[in-house]
């Protein structure tokens, strides 16, 4: 008789699918689940109030399941504060993209990009300039660490596309560093007086930074 050939047993599935959805699917889902819940318990309640419970039961998640993703709420912070701002800077430069290329437009664009997203999304807003300040050392490097980014991201875009050459005045770094903070004071309070102005008189105000710094640039020149 010829001898019989057994099988090999099946091997296990290491993404260990369910309901068709694989492992990393589900954590990656839950990831993303937690990051939503964060920004709206931080958003809503204050980073102080804001606990890892809190968190899960917004989220519709166990406990068990912000450890698979967080080692605590500083962590998930410091996550949706990255998400946050990569979502306001893709905001502002889809504006850029669409303006008119002299300084003024430019600027008025990526200016009404920002404070229209902190108008329609309150959450985002006081996550962004009030609840990451003071928490820790580590987060307050990564608000400045932020911060220098879109200090760089404007000046190479104005000074790449000829907008505006401050090239002949010291410290320009120090320059776009002042002008985003300025900005950042602006929107701060704009959000305390429950953002009574419009978004076209603060986008005006704002505005006004930039074309003095151009204005004094070219004089200087």
């Amino acid at each position: 008789m010829p001898t019989s050939i057994k099988k090999p047993p099946k091997q296990p599935d290491k993404s260990r699918r369910y309901r068709g959805s694989s492992g990393d699917q589900r954590r990656n889902e839950r990831y993303e689940q937690l990051l939503g819940a964060g920004l709206s318990v931080i958003g809503g309640q204050g980073y102080a109030a804001a606990s890892v419970r809190s968190i899960c039961a917004e989220a519709g998640l166990t406990e068990r399941y912000f450890y698979e993703s967080f080692a605590n709420r500083e962590a998930l912070l410091a996550e949706v504060y990255k998400t946050q701002t990569r979502f306001l800077k893709d905001r502002m430069l889809a504006a850029f993209e669409k303006s008119e290329r002299n300084s003024a437009a430019f600027a008025r664009a990526g200016l009404q990009a920002f404070f229209d997203t902190l108008h329609q999304n309150p959450d985002v807003a006081r996550l962004l300039l009030f609840e990451i300040l003071g928490v820790s050392d580590t987060i307050d490097l990564l608000y400045y660490e932020a911060m220098e980014e879109f200090a760089v991201l404007i000046r190479t875009l104005t000074q790449s596309l000829g907008l505006a050459d401050i090239s002949g005045v010291p410290n320009q770094d120090m320059i776009y560093a002042g002008l985003v903070g300025a900005v950042l004071q602006i929107a701060r309070r704009w959000a305390l007086t429950d953002y009574r102005e419009p978004v076209s008189s603060v986008v005006e105000s704002s505005l006004f930074l930039f074309i003095a710094a151009n204005n004094y640039a070219a004089n200087s020149a």
